[in-house]
């Protein structure tokens, strides 16, 4: 199978699903579920502009320092985040950060701290739709070394390790049916740190598509086998401070992965 979909475009000449168009899409783009947190992002450029709202989703585009740079809601889960990866590969997008929030499997990750992704289990089923399980979701190295690296740089201590990726908020979540404890604990056990919705996509496709930095870096809300862990939301008082951080952090790690030479795909190669 040959990785390389169609470029669908709306009447308005820009693609299907996220409404832009190469004009308004950054080299670098940061990816968060919720869409208010876009603004907040947007706040730290440089210079922004909302370039689009589609589907409820928005996107701004702008600088910061010499990156050029935009930050797109996606929306939940992995097959809005599969379809983001295929359009933004579209119009040219090299890197790839999904910046969002998660609930912990690990009594001893401290609440409020922050994850970075070194690869997922692909617990969702729409990178299934692409490849058998036995292929791996695992996150760019350069993104990995950049976001830790931001960190330390912020005086963050950020927690590196596989995430799960799953389709079923109440599931594996705060406000989970019975028996979750049982569920999780097979990934408690094999040192799975968090759970979320979207970086298996992300980093199974962006890796099939080629030539894409894919990585995440999460807030964790807190630990789910106390009383279904906390959930770290719009709703809590310290909420912008934390995605200013995470947002700080992102984007110095932007600055790093724009000095470096393009990720090269193999396959493509002369």
């Amino acid at each position: 199978m040959k990785y390389e979909s169609v470029k669908l475009l709306n009447n308005e000449g820009k693609m299907w699903h996220i409404g832009l168009d190469e004009k308004d899409a950054g080299k670098h783009f940061i990816l968060p579920g919720d869409p208010d947190r876009c603004a907040l992002v947007a706040e730290h450029f440089d210079e922004a502009r909302l370039v689009g709202v589609s589907r409820g989703n928005p996107t701004y585009t702008g600088k910061y320092h010499d990156a050029n740079v935009s930050v797109m809601c996606t929306g939940m889960g992995a097959m809005a985040v599969a379809v983001a990866v295929e359009e933004l590969n579209h119009l040219g997008v090299k890197t790839m950060i999904r910046m969002g929030t998660c609930g912990s499997f690990q009594p001893n990750l401290p609440e409020n701290c922050f994850v970075i992704a070194t690869g997922a289990v692909r617990g969702e089923g729409a990178s299934k739709e692409y490849i058998g399980e036995e292929y791996p979701a695992v996150a760019d190295v350069d993104v990995v070394w950049a976001l830790r690296k931001a960190c330390e740089e912020y005086g963050v201590k950020p927690y590196l390790g596989i995430v799960r990726s799953h389709d079923s908020f109440y599931m594996e979540s705060p406000g989970a049916h019975e028996g979750y404890l049982d569920r999780m604990k097979i990934w408690q056990d094999a040192g799975v740190l968090v759970v979320e919705n979207e970086s298996s996509a992300l980093f199974t496709v962006a890796s099939l598509l080629g030539g894409i930095r894919a990585g995440t870096i999460l807030l964790c809300g807190g630990y789910l086998g106390t009383s279904h862990g906390s959930m770290h939301g719009s709703n809590q008082p310290d909420y912008k401070e934390k995605v200013d951080l995470l947002s700080r952090i992102t984007l110095r790690a932007i600055e790093m992965i724009n000095k470096l030479d393009d990720l090269e795909d193999i396959r493509k190669m002369k």
